[in-house]
């Protein structure tokens, strides 16, 4: 779903491909690179936390009310992928 509506507000495959290796891919600016950062350690919450250095890093790219936009987002699809889980949903396949 959500790949299909990126590729439609000219997203390019390659960075949708590549978002699994972002670390590793050239073409993810530090803008880019600090929010999958925060998606991850947000989404592994239980194992350390947001880190200082994150944090740090998403005020000199982000203000206040972005940060606080970018955690709710984040929490949002983090309670809508694990409501998914728990019901055992399976993703709709394209005819």
């Amino acid at each position: 779903m959500h790949t299909k509506e990126a590729l439609e507000i000219g997203e390019t495959l390659q960075r949708i491909a590549g978002v699994n290796a972002w670390r590793e891919a050239p073409f993810y600016s530090d803008k880019e690179r600090v929010v999958l950062e925060l998606v991850e350690e947000v989404t592994f919450i239980h194992q350390h936390g947001v880190s200082d250095a994150v944090y740090d890093e998403l005020t000199r790219h982000y203000n206040e009310k972005e940060i606080g936009e970018l955690y709710v987002l984040i929490a949002t699809i983090n309670a809508y992928n694990r409501l998914g889980i728990m019901s055992r949903l399976q993703p709709k396949i394209d005819k």
